[in-house]
């Protein structure tokens, strides 16, 4: 009997292990609503791999991002990749690679990393400084047949041994304490000569011998001109150390045998730029430098016996320029433009500068890219050939980020494989755009006619109307009949180059499919189609930069007009600076299509002026457009587009808005009051002092414009009603300071943040909290009538959560409309903080179309999730001790700790980490909130707060439902028969 026991027990294990793995979505559910795309960033370091085994079939990259990774050259998809911290500590300062060696180089050496080059696993790590701000350098050395790394730190030069990165030996450096970088090489009797940089004073030079030891004099040199990002180089000989210094144009040299001044060369030949700077060395002409002067200027200047520079060659039209040694040749390879959409790549034979045919093709590529800034080409003799004439594999890198990828084929001469869009990487603002309606279903709207025509025109109109639904309904039908089909050669990891067909830009039944326009740091913009992830269309526009406020950057973009209103186009404005000027920048497009709207520049419309301030209206002009609001550096006001102006100077509303200045610690609030002459003057109506001396505003937060609240109050237990504090102009502002301590005690001082509820127009403190020990970042989601607010506490070293609820209380002072010079008595404040298990990227809160779904925080969690949690595990009400008040309103029992639960999160297996933002939309199902995360990774999905209460489920069983039901109305007449028939018999007895 005992073995049948155990058997059965064993059988009830494994079944209530498995039954854990049962939660979740099913596979055929996994990716139909959502997507993930993966991103690496802007370029710093690239390295082909040079293994035997894959020698150019892959490429290492680090990025302005904080990520190292590996990348398939046959289809730029990412085989692996690292992302470290956002912040200073994962910052990259080099990437070495040689051999089977790679090697990354942290926050100025507080962390070396060794990586196996085919699975990007950690093999070894090592801290060596703790100086954040600088920064390190190294490169490799081979000594007895072993590899050794060589790592100058601020203050020290280390030798590590490659197998385990162990340390050899150190070297204590000079001036440890000014110094923030070290540009170091070794020479040709195995020594180490060095240069440090003192930032606006001096630079040092000293040696290392081969085993550490450190030279007894060291030299310093002034240079005030210098900086830590100034581009310096030391020469091929090991005995000359060359900067560019842009105060005076020119190239300064230091001789290292005699170090004594540096030696000015002026650049008088040829204009210079702020994009000039020296972009390495050129080798097999002796001691010579690559001079970029322009965009696309690129001069080889060779260093004399006087230890000036002469011009030896002067490549104009050329973007980006390699000199390559194969086959014992020393190759010239340019890429320059041919047309508006095709660059071309020539090589040259630097000995008889004769030209190279067989690496020599053109490359289609698109004016919206910009222009290419760098190029990495990989030469290779090709084996199938017998004459093995040599091929070439090249990546090059475009102003706008994106990196491409070219090899000439005997099947395409011309093709260019794929390319990667590292800008969404740098996504700032987005906006989920609706699609327009069909051309047939626009015509409803001409069904009904004006109110000049009779009835027979518009009966005549709907039939017309009809008649087009039904030949396009034919037509239809035909086309599958034949079968006619559009097809399109996508390449693998191509995201949009195809037209898109007709029924991509046209908006589907419950409104689910819409455009995400989404605009970068670098100046380009996207407009992404939502149910694919495809890109419908992109602009770029170099001189668009981001606004950098609260230690941000930031991109105002705003809908001025929707697809609502045919047969007018929908209209979108970005807003950044300009920086050729600094001033305002505005670019109006289509969002649907992406073109720049007629009678629009290209590049932007410059404003004149520094823009403060920006606000879009509430009205609309007789075209349907909203006009944008902007206050420049003087306080002055501007209309966009100017035919928006008579809009507000008919408008009876008053208009408000406030200004904030994180330098003073000023709130200022201004009214817009039209004059006599017609004109606007602004009105400084109020001043709130938020003490810059003991705290500084890191952040501000008003409600949503699209949000809308369908319930006015909360029903309670008992019938009776609590109702919201619905004030428009609400504003969360939240500040960060230290306080320092009293107490013998305290090791230091304490830090803590406030928030502060402000009312926007009439500048009244609403409510001010303030949390001790303390600290941020604090992230904020301010919707309805509540707050929800994350920050650290430090006291007990975790992340929490707190939560703002605001009440009138049981009776409502006005029902009809709010008013901030009318308000209520000051509202109940409801508080309360959870404990959260996870640290926080991003919160937002979801937005349905009409506001009847119950809410849920979208929240980006450190661990790679996407968490959508309810608000009423928020609620400040949930009681410790349940009533029955409490039971019969629903209330949640108060526990501290909000529960993680694996189910909840939105993005399943798919893990996006440094994430900047989330955004939410709604949709056409009120049950339905679109949600869009963006980061180096960017995210997509569906969320049903209040489950699918609006549609049927996907199981449900339409011909079980259709059966029983037909089957019903056949019994209903067979039962009406069987009862005429029994009623006739009963009337003849």
């Amino acid at each position: 009997m005992a073995k049948p026991i155990k058997a059965v027990l064993v059988f009830l294990c494994m079944i209530s292990i498995h039954s854990v793995n049962t939660f979740g979505l099913y596979e055929d559910q996994a990716g139909l609503f959502d997507w993930k795309q993966e991103y690496i960033g802007q370029v710093k370091d690239f390295h082909w791999d040079q293994t035997p085994s894959q020698s150019g079939k892959k490429v290492f990259i680090a990025s302005e991002k904080n990520v190292v990774a590996s990348v398939n050259v046959h289809d730029g998809s990412i085989a692996w990749r690292r992302i470290f911290e956002p912040s200073t500590r994962g910052r990259i300062d080099a990437l070495l690679h040689q051999g089977s060696n790679l090697v990354s180089i942290h926050a100025g050496g507080q962390f070396v990393r060794s990586w196996s080059a085919p699975s990007g696993s950690l093999l070894w790590e090592k801290s060596l400084s703790d100086d954040v701000d600088s920064r390190a350098s190294g490169f490799f050395i081979e000594k007895n047949k072993k590899d050794y790394l060589i790592i100058a730190t601020s203050g020290t030069l280390y030798c590590l041994k490659m197998n385990d990165g162990s340390e050899e030996w150190k070297a204590e450096m000079p001036h440890s304490d000014t110094i923030e970088r070290w540009y170091v090489t070794e020479r040709s009797d195995n020594s180490f000569i060095a240069i440090g940089i003192t930032p606006g004073q001096r630079v040092t030079v000293t040696s290392v011998s081969s085993d550490g030891v450190v030279s007894k004099t060291a030299k310093n040199v002034p240079a005030p001109w210098i900086d830590i990002q100034t581009s310096c180089i030391i020469m091929e000989d090991d005995k000359h150390f060359v900067c560019y210094s842009p105060q005076t144009h020119s190239l300064q040299t230091l001789g290292l045998d005699n170090v004594t001044v540096f030696k000015q060369t002026e650049l008088l030949e040829f204009p210079l730029t702020k994009e000039s700077k020296i972009e390495g060395l050129v080798p097999g002409l002796g001691s010579a430098i690559k001079f970029r002067s322009a965009s696309d200027r690129l001069v080889f200047m060779v260093l004399t016996p006087q230890e000036t520079f002469t011009v030896h060659k002067v490549l104009e039209k050329t973007y980006s320029a390699e000199i390559v040694n194969f086959a014992e040749k020393y190759i010239l390879l340019t890429l320059t433009q041919a047309d508006a959409e095709t660059l071309q790549l020539t090589a040259r034979d630097q000995s008889d500068n004769s030209e190279i045919i067989d690496l020599a093709h053109s490359i289609p590529f698109a004016h919206y890219h910009g222009p290419p800034v760098k190029m990495f080409p990989f030469l290779f003799s090709k084996k199938k050939d017998s004459s093995h004439r040599p091929g070439c594999k090249l990546i090059f890198i475009a102003q706008d980020f994106s990196i491409h990828f070219a090899q000439k084929s005997k099947s395409d001469e011309n093709k260019s494989h794929w390319r990667r869009e590292e800008a969404l990487a740098y996504i700032l603002s987005v906006l989920m755009v609706d699609l327009p309606v069909s051309e047939n279903q626009a015509k409803f709207e001409d069904e009904f006619g004006t109110k000049e025509e009779d009835l027979l025109a518009m009966f005549y109109k709907r039939l017309k109307a009809q008649f087009s639904q039904l030949r396009g309904f034919a037509i239809t039908l035909v086309d599958r009949a034949l079968g006619h089909h559009h097809h399109h050669t996508k390449s693998i990891d191509a995201i949009e180059e195809e037209e898109p067909e007709e029924e991509d830009l046209i908006r589907d039944g419950f409104n689910l499919h819409k455009i995400i326009v989404v605009a970068t740091a670098p100046g380009k913009i996207y407009g992404i189609r939502s149910h694919t992830g495809k890109i419908a269309w992109q602009q770029f526009i170099p001189d668009l930069v981001p606004f950098s406020r609260f230690n941000t950057q930031k991109l105002l973009l705003v809908l001025q007009r929707s697809t609502a209103h045919f047969p007018h186009e929908p209209q979108c404005t970005v807003l950044g600076v300009s920086q050729k000027t600094g001033n305002g920048l505005l670019v109006s497009f289509n969002p649907v299509t992406g073109a720049i709207l007629p009678g629009h520049q290209s590049q932007g419309h410059d404003t004149g002026f520094k823009v403060l301030q920006a606000e879009m209206l509430v009205d609309m002009d007789s075209d349907f457009l909203k006009g944008i609001v902007l206050i420049d550096d003087k306080i002055k006001f501007h209309v966009y587009p100017p035919t928006s102006k008579s809009i507000l100077q008919e408008s009876r509303m008053q208009h408000f808005f406030h200004l904030i200045n994180p330098d003073t610690g000023f709130m200022t609030g201004y009214r817009l009051l039209p004059n006599k002459d017609g004109e606007i003057d602004i009105e400084e109506i109020w001043n709130l002092d938020l003490q810059k001396s003991q705290q500084t505003i890191t952040g501000v937060y008003g409600k949503r414009a699209i949000e809308h609240v369908h319930s006015q109050g909360r029903v309670l237990g008992d019938r009776s009603v609590l109702y919201k504090y619905l004030n428009p102009n609400l504003v969360a502002l939240v500040t960060e300071g230290e306080e320092q301590q009293q107490s013998s005690v305290s090791k230091g001082p304490t830090p803590f943040f406030s928030i502060y509820l402000v009312d926007g127009v009439t500048g009244h403190l609403v409510y001010h909290q303030t949390h001790k020990r303390s600290k941020g970042p604090v992230k904020v989601v301010h919707s309805e009538n509540w707050i929800v607010y994350s920050y650290f506490n430090e006291k007990h070293r975790r992340s929490e959560i707190g939560v703002l609820e605001l009440y009138e209380g049981k009776e409502q002072s006005n029902s009809t409309a709010f008013s901030s010079f009318y308000p209520p008595p000051p509202p109940l404040v409801l508080r309360q903080s959870y404990i959260f298990p996870v640290p926080i990227y991003a919160m937002e809160a979801t937005v349905t179309e009409k506001g009847i779904t119950s809410k849920n925080i979208i929240i980006a969690l450190k661990t790679g999730g996407v968490l959508s949690l309810p608000k009423a595990l928020l609620d400040p009400r949930r009681p410790v001790i349940p009533t029955p008040e409490t039971m019969e309103e629903g209330t949640i029992p108060y526990v501290p700790e909000i529960p993680l639960s694996t189910e909840a999160l939105v993005n399943y297996n798919r893990s996006v980490f440094n994430v900047d933002g989330v955004f939410t939309s709604p949709a056409g199902l009120e049950s339905t909130s679109l949600v869009f995360v963006y980061g180096i990774d960017i995210f997509y999905t569906r969320v049903t707060p209040s489950r699918m209460f609006d549609v049927l489920k996907e199981d449900f069983d339409y011909l079980f439902i259709g059966g029983v039901l037909a089957l019903m109305i056949i019994l209903s007449f067979i039962t009406q028969k069987l009862a005429a028939i029994k009623a006739l018999k009963r009337a003849w007895k």
